[in-house]
């Protein structure tokens, strides 16, 4: 069985001894002696839903680590899935929180110029274990994700990753054999999928896509790999750059690739295959689409990376339909060439700037990534409650799927369990993409940009911005003709908002960038 690459990649390299229980107050907090310094409270944001059992017993064992340890709680409030970024956004600004998730689904970067986050350099020297752990995979890997020279975010634990690595298409396999379509290996494939379950009495009511960020799994199937994401496509949709000349920004929505985009975008729409809300949804309806297919009123998602399919979709999937079969087409398979990247992608977890005891809050995060102890309670929770141990493998078969629990943006592939398979057909199906995944990376040559950030004035960022949300979103969401006149229509209101300053201050950051790294600018 292979072990998964985000959550059960490598196997546990032991258990330490069981976490002893002390008493608790009236507030479910251990007591402490009269005189002692008062306990520092943290409190964090986790994304997902709240288990439905378990979170006193998560808590207790928390405290009974914690307290006595480094004088301080943890307490979780979450934001489910679905509208995170405007919600992560809301909490970062309002300072009451410690540690906030970030990464590919927030505007971390943005945030990051806006100074809400703690520069977590300073007080690097009181963790030097941690520092130690994350040079497991690569001596530079802490450096690599600094931005402007500060480091603002500590990153999941891992190799470094390629380039929109898992995102794909999941999909009812059953149905696609009991339809005689073929395999599904392209967009043409796909498609066809999409059709015919259009077609189907169970689903003639109900779009096949209920995700606005479906643009954005096209984009990946059209270019094959061809461009390179500046940023993340949802922090900032606009720039690119092509992997055959990388130190020169493009704006995305003038290649015509993007308006290939548009252009299934809006057939898509036109034949019902769209949420003809679309425009209403959020960036990323995962929970909806998860919904309608339990209600089995369609039988597909497009936007999902496999590792949430992996741990999060097929659990449930499965337990309330044991009989149904999945496929899943990563998007990126029928790349030309592939590009890894270090930690510097990767999802994190921010300190906030108002935080009253910074260095105690990394020596927090500290603990989580190399005592195995605390690992385990912010990775899986407690142990009968929210996961089962099988012959030292993770098990979830007698786990309610709503009951799961993990610190978004905490994953260490160090410390994960390796995890049994959900069912027999759907390991083989995982398996082969994990197999696909290790053939990749092989071959995957260095991303040329990897690790570079930029900075934009405000003025300028909310200005282009503002042109997206007005006259692209409504594109990429299937409204209008989505015709060549009406995209240049609406570049030539980006390019009135400022939009070619935004592309000349990118462009002389890139720049000294590429000089850095090459010892050459860029023609």
């Amino acid at each position: 069985m292979k072990k998964n690459r985000f959550e059960h990649m490598w196997v546990l390299l032991c258990l330490t001894a069981a976490v002893l229980l002390g008493g608790c107050s009236r507030d479910g907090r251990p007591e402490r002696e009269e005189n002692s310094q008062p306990i520092v409270n943290f409190r964090a944001i986790t994304l997902g839903n709240m288990p439905e059992g378990g979170m006193d017993e998560i808590y207790r064992q928390l405290d009974a680590l914690t307290i006595p340890e480094l004088n301080c709680t943890l307490r979780f409030e979450f934001i489910p899935w679905g509208n995170e970024r405007r919600q992560l956004n809301i909490v970062t600004a309002s300072g009451e929180y410690d540690f906030i998730p970030g990464g590919v689904f927030s505007d971390y970067r943005t945030l990051v110029y806006k100074n809400v986050f703690l520069d977590m350099n300073e007080y690097l020297d009181a963790v030097p274990a941690l520092t130690e752990h994350y040079a497991i995979f690569d001596a530079n890997a802490l450096e690599k994700c600094k931005i402007n020279g500060g480091l603002y975010g500590l990153p999941q634990l891992g190799r470094g990753e390629i380039q929109n690595i898992g995102e794909g298409f999941l999909y009812r396999e059953d149905l696609r054999r009991e339809w005689g379509l073929e395999e599904i290996r392209d967009l043409e494939t796909l498609e066809a999928y999409l059709y015919r379950a259009r077609q189907d009495e169970r689903y003639q009511d109900s779009p096949m896509v209920t995700d606005n960020r479906v643009w954005s799994s096209l984009w990946m199937m059209l270019t094959k790999g061809k461009y390179l994401e500046v940023n993340s496509f949802l922090e900032t949709p606009f720039l690119v750059v092509d992997s055959s000349d990388p130190y020169r920004v493009l704006n995305r929505m003038e290649t015509p690739e993007f308006q290939e985009v548009l252009n299934y975008i809006r057939k898509w729409r036109r034949d019902g295959i769209l949420d003809p809300d679309m425009l209403s949804r959020s960036d990323n309806e995962g929970e909806l689409g998860k919904r309608l297919i339990l209600a089995d009123r369609k039988p597909c998602e497009t936007n999902n990376p496999i590792w949430s399919v992996n741990s999060y979709w097929i659990p449930k999937l499965q337990e309330d339909h044991p009989q149904w079969e999945f496929g899943f087409y990563p998007y990126h398979f029928g790349n030309e060439k592939y590009y890894i990247g270090s930690l510097a992608g990767s999802s994190v977890i921010s300190i906030s700037a108002k935080t009253t005891e910074p260095e105690l809050a990394l020596k927090l995060l500290e603990k989580v990534h190399t005592d195995i102890r605390y690992y385990t309670l912010a990775a899986y929770g407690t142990e009968g409650n929210n996961y089962e141990l099988v012959d030292g493998k993770i098990n979830f078969d007698n786990i309610s799927a709503g009951n799961r629990f993990a610190w978004t943006a905490v994953a260490d592939d160090v410390l994960n369990y390796e995890a049994l398979p959900v069912n027999e057909k759907w390991a083989e199906v995982y398996d082969a993409i994990m197999d696909g995944y290790d053939r990749i990376a092989e071959r995957a040559e260095d991303n040329p940009i990897d690790g570079f950030t930029f900075s934009v004035p405000e003025k300028e960022q909310k200005a282009v911005e503002q042109v997206w949300l007005q006259y692209f979103q409504p594109l990429i969401c299937g409204y209008g003709e989505s015709s060549p006149e009406e995209l240049e229509a609406a570049n030539e209101r980006l390019y009135a908002a400022g939009f070619e300053q935004y592309l000349a201050i990118v462009q002389e950051q890139l720049s000294a960038y590429a000089e850095e790294k090459t010892g050459q600018a860029p023609d």
